[in-house]
This record gives structure tokens, sequence and C-alpha cells, in this order.
């Protein structure tokens, strides 16, 4: 089995092109957190991608909308095909990443946790298509 490590910043300063070099030098993925303080970092680095999604709502059924599901199952099949979404502003867009394709890990963690369920299923199905 592969040993697989991930960094996941908390701090907006890892916001620049000189921490994704350093990531993509040893090929270590950074997470793409979905969060209100915590840096978004969509940039693909390392042969997997690993997102936290914690923005979800208990009042949906589905823990997101559903135009939002959408987006993310768009956004998770362009991370397979080893591209970048498109819709995601890049923290190191002059310098991409090598296209392979990648494990795609999402995961859907929110305050309330009731939905976050419902969400990872509404995601299994829009990719099934």
């Amino acid at each position: 089995m592969k040993l697989r490590h991930v960094v996941e910043p908390r701090h907006p300063s890892f916001l620049t092109p000189g921490f994704i070099a350093l990531l993509r030098r040893f090929q270590i993925p950074v997470v793409y957190a979905e969060h209100a303080t915590y840096p978004a970092i969509p940039d693909p680095v390392g042969d997997f991608v690993y997102a936290r999604l914690q923005r979800g709502q208990d009042d949906i059924a589905t823990g997101y909308p559903e135009k939002a599901l959408d987006q993310w199952a768009a956004r998770a099949q362009a991370w397979a095909r080893g591209t970048a979404p498109k819709d995601l502003a890049l923290v190191e867009p002059a310098t991409k990443a090598k296209v392979q394709p990648r494990d795609v890990f999402v995961y859907f963690i929110h305050e309330g946790k009731v939905r976050a369920p419902a969400a990872a299923m509404a995601l299994i199905e829009r990719l099934k298509g």
C-alpha cells in the first residue's frame, strides 16, 4: 500500500505561488478547504486531490443546493482528469500542474454534520452518470 501525505494549511499566508512550488517539488498534495477561514487552494499537486467541503446546510435535505452539488461534481471530474476546475482561481496560475489522472477524495463535514451523508450520496449520484 502506498503511503499518502497531504498538507492542510489553515492560514491565508499559504496562498502564495512559492508554497505551491514547494509542494510540487515534493509532490505533496494540499487540501482544498471550502471553509469560512481556511485557505482554499484548488491547484492540483501530487497524484491525488483531497477536498473538505465544510459549508453544508442542515436545513437542505442534501446538505448543499442542487446547483452547488452539480458544481462540485464537475470540479471532482476535472481534478480526476488531472486538470484544475475552471471556476476556481488557482494560487499559482503561471505554472500548470502536470496533467495526469488523479484520485479525488471529497469529504463533506460541517457544523451540524446531519446532512453530510446525504450530500455525499447526492454527489455520488451525479458522478455515476
